[in-house]
């Protein structure tokens, strides 16, 4: 079985002999179709990956980091981008136990989550089926488009924004959003609605697991304060809601992601920054940080100096994440993208299991700090074990 030879250990050579296991008997259920989880394809796209961090490094150091990668997914549970920015490559194994990987936060949010059904991720990821549950705190018009027979929901709303946001219905990291505009297409929506669409089937074909819908959105028009930090984008704030053991709605370690560069999607991993925001005040607590490892005082456009800067009506925010997460109350674990608007805050989308950037931002693992809020500690070796659809020959 798998967990005779999984063991926690910092010996390279013991780590990649356990990596070349993983990758010869792990197997995965999928629909009752069972096959390895490691094929050609995906090694092939991991290596891609290492070679986009690490342009540099020779073929055998790339080979090594692959092992060394496999093997910290399937003990840590984190994700070869988590190993750069995260710089979790770097650290011992009792250091790594200490963060929370993407995969082990998966396992904390379903617990928080578990009361919201066998459809509590769907609901919050899809783009469009949040909107309709929430529309009211949206304050902006959304439609979704599936096929050519959307012409004429399309064409009225095309008609009334002529420029505005395009996002594939379920992908995250902001992938695949951008601005939309009407110009060139004048009066032909016909055309404009098939150009739209044909994204969303070219992001299916690539990403078989993602919905070919798309979802359009008008323009969010920002508090003026907030626009000045960068205008190109739309400069949100990551409120994480959790409940805690004490029952009631943290913002757990909120914070902001701004652009850089006249970039209309704000990330840490594309043109953007992160810095964490005092949940008490709402005042920025840190520099500006990029996963590539760039940390900014500044605003490297704008000059606004990031650390200090106040976020404003911030006790409004507060009530609104209470607000919302009262209209879905069987959730325990939402990761909130807020926009402050001159009427006030809306909400730009939910995730439902919110990256940890401040684990980036101060350089440290919150794995401990997170089960003292919420009073509950996954109690298995592995995050695996949780999976039913893992296996291994």
């Amino acid at each position: 079985m798998l967990k005779d030879y999984l063991k926690i250990t910092d010996d390279p050579k013991t780590t990649r002999e356990i990596a070349t296991r993983l990758i010869d008997e792990v197997t995965i259920n999928i629909k009752g179709n069972i096959r390895k989880f490691y094929t050609s394809l995906m090694l092939s796209k991991m290596d891609e990956e290492i070679l986009h961090y690490t342009p540099t490094a020779s073929p055998e150091e790339r080979e090594g980091l692959r092992y060394k990668f496999i093997y910290d997914y399937w003990v840590y549970g984190c994700t070869v981008d988590e190993e750069y920015y995260l710089h979790l490559k770097d650290m011992t194994a009792s250091e790594k136990k200490e963060y929370m990987g993407r995969q082990l936060r998966n396992i904390y949010v379903k617990h928080l989550n578990w009361s919201a059904g066998p459809e509590r991720v769907e609901k919050l990821e899809d783009k469009y089926r949040l909107y309709q549950i929430l529309k009211p705190y949206y304050k902006r018009d959304v439609i979704e488009i599936r096929t050519l027979d959307d012409i004429e929901a399309f064409t009225a709303f095309a008609k009334k924004h002529k420029v505005f946001v395009v996002k594939p219905a379920d992908f995250s990291f902001g992938i695949g959003v951008h601005k939309f505009s009407m110009d060139g297409f004048g009066e032909d929506y016909k055309a404009a609605l098939e150009s739209i669409l044909s994204e969303g089937e070219a992001i299916h074909t690539k990403h078989p697991s993602k919905v070919a819908r798309m979802v359009l959105e008008e323009l969010i028009i920002q508090d003026e304060t907030m626009a000045s930090l960068h205008r190109g984008s739309v400069n949100a704030i990551r409120a994480t809601a959790v409940k805690g053991k004490d029952g009631q709605i943290h913002i757990y370690h909120p914070w902001i992601k701004v652009g850089i560069r006249g970039s209309f999607v704000a990330t840490a991993a594309q043109d953007g920054f992160v810095s964490e925001i005092d949940p008490a005040t709402g005042c920025l607590m840190t520099d500006g940080f990029q996963e590539t490892g760039d940390v900014y005082t500044h605003h490297p456009d704008t000059g606004i100096k990031i650390k200090g800067f106040q976020i404003p009506r911030w006790n409004e925010l507060k009530e609104f994440v209470n607000h919302i997460m009262a209209e879905l109350p069987e959730y325990g674990y939402i990761g909130w993208d807020l926009v402050l608007t001159p009427e006030g805050w809306c909400v730009m989308e939910g995730n439902y299991s919110g990256e940890f950037m401040f684990q980036l931002i101060n350089g440290r693992g919150y794995k401990k700090d997170f089960e003292e809020l919420i009073g509950w500690k996954y109690d298995k070796d592995f995050w695996w074990e949780d999976a039913e659809r893992f296996s291994h020959n």
